[in-house]
């Protein structure tokens, strides 16, 4: 499932990213895209005992953070408990985002300094609480991957619907890999003309090579030529069509245009409008095998 806005993402992260304070159609373009990826996420999980989602990417830039408020925001609007936690202590956004302080967090916890109850943000939306990540630890990783978060998640997959995690970029840092360990189930973001083939394949294989379940992808900051919805807002520029698919082929066309990735069971489709050449190349070779059959 794709996410198509204009460039915002390196502009300093503040509430007006969040959907419920956009206005006029830019909002309800937004909301009707997040409530299409709800839409999947909750078919995704449904019938599992996992309701903890952790959000990365491959690289910094990408719009995760943003996507992860956006989707916590999405679900708590169905009624449902949601707790978002700020897991990237080293370059932390939600208290930017959402507009509270940081003084303490989710560092507190697992340091053993502070209690969840004490240091959670209640109702920064309705049905939303947030966990921010606190002043910047010595040893994120060590902690991400302790079982002091471990008992934390274990408390907080029994008080919430859904418990959103938002992580550092894979191939940054080893935060999110400890975090895999104990949080399986991950969402990657892609940003397009900004992420690399070769370095989200390669945090496909290191987010799986630690037990890792990828339920899908969204790919922002897309822009084309053929734009099926427009409006003057400009915060957001148009929407393309979804992608679904199970395990597809690198070379499958998604969204109407071509890209490389991967579609798990019925959630996302990865998609790569401004591939490297050597990606080109092989798409184009795959074509022109399959104009010959």
């Amino acid at each position: 499932m794709l996410i198509r806005k204009k460039t915002t993402i390196n502009s300093p992260l503040s509430s007006k990213d969040l959907f419920c304070n956009m206005s006029g159609g830019t909002a309800f373009r937004v909301i009707e895209t997040y409530k299409s990826i709800r839409t999947s996420l909750m078919f995704t999980l449904s019938g599992g005992k996992d309701n903890a989602i952790l959000v990365t990417s491959a690289e910094p830039n990408s719009g995760k953070s943003v996507t992860s408020a956006n989707l916590s925001l999405s679900l708590s609007q169905t009624g449902a408990k949601v707790l978002l936690i700020d897991c990237d202590m080293r370059n932390p956004s939600q208290q930017k985002i959402f507009t509270q302080e940081n003084t303490q967090g989710l560092s507190n916890v697992l340091g053993g300094m502070s209690k969840f109850e004490d240091v959670v943000k209640r109702g920064v939306q309705e049905n939303l609480d947030l966990l921010s990540a606190g002043p910047t630890p010595p040893n994120p990783s060590e902690l991400l991957g302790s079982d002091n978060m471990r008992e934390l998640l274990d408390l907080v997959k029994s008080q919430y619907d859904f418990v959103f995690l938002d992580c550092p970029p894979v191939e940054l840092v080893s935060d999110t890999s400890s975090l895999l360990l104990i949080a399986p189930q991950a969402i990657v973001i892609a940003r397009q003309n900004h992420a690399v083939y070769d370095e989200v394949i390669h945090t496909v294989d290191a987010i799986k090579a630690v037990g890792g379940k990828i339920l899908g992808a969204i790919l922002t900051d897309v822009r084309e030529a053929d734009k099926s919805y427009t409006y003057a807002a400009g915060a957001y520029s148009h929407y393309g069509r979804y992608g679904y698919g199970r395990y597809s082929r690198y070379g499958r066309r998604y969204g109407g245009y071509y890209g490389y990735g991967y579609g798990y069971g019925y959630g996302y489709g990865y998609g790569y409008g401004n591939t490297p050449k050597k990606a080109e190349h092989s798409e184009q070779k795959d074509g022109q095998e399959k104009n010959k059959n």
